[in-house]
């Protein structure tokens, strides 16, 4: 299953999402088509378990990350988790562009919803441990709002062909917004 997998996202980085069949990734991955549909019924079941595999690597890098900061300001962990961010996408940067660019692609796959409950989970339970330094009223709230907001910025930053700003530029506009926006006031 493993070799189907990296060879739907061999195929995605040579010919494009469009040109992706069940054909082409059996071909590529040297399996029979029948082996291939056992496992992956169609087009967008290849593509699920492809944003899966990176959803999942780059969730599980964060939870280690913020799970182990203990009482680190919200500025520090918004330095780490924002330059970890970046880091990963720049280390697999045509694969994951080429998808996220595929925004309906992307948007009828229940692992884009999953990710982002991961996400929320990963910050609620670091942020949950500074409460009482935090200026918000509900807490979840912000949360939810401080995530897609730093991930709308982070996205466009790094899709961008040329960047406007360098990546360290970006990751200290993300600390400044999520410090004033917690009202932690540890810029």
């Amino acid at each position: 299953m493993e070799r189907i997998i990296t060879a739907t996202g061999e195929l995605v980085l040579e010919q494009g999402l469009d040109a992706l069949t069940t054909n082409r990734v059996a071909e590529q991955a040297n399996v029979n088509i029948a082996t291939l549909y056992q496992y992956f019924p169609h087009k967008q079941a290849l593509l699920s378990a492809l944003v899966q595999t990176h959803m999942h690597d780059l969730t599980r890098k964060l939870h280690a990350l913020l799970d182990g900061l203990g009482d680190a300001s919200v500025a520090e962990s918004t330095r780490l988790w924002a330059t970890l961010g970046i880091q990963y996408f720049r280390q697999n940067d045509s694969l994951l562009g080429m998808l996220f660019q595929s925004q309906h692609a992307l948007s009828t796959l229940p692992e884009g919803k999953e990710f982002e409950r991961r996400l929320l989970d990963a910050m609620h339970r670091f942020l949950l441990r500074q409460r009482d330094r935090l200026q918000v009223e509900s807490l979840d709230r912000a949360i939810y709002v401080a995530l897609h907001a730093c991930t709308a910025i982070l996205s466009r930053h790094l899709l961008e062909p040329v960047p406007y700003y360098q990546d360290e530029e970006i990751v200290e506009e993300v600390i400044i917004l999520m410090t004033r926006y917690f009202g932690a006031g540890d810029a």
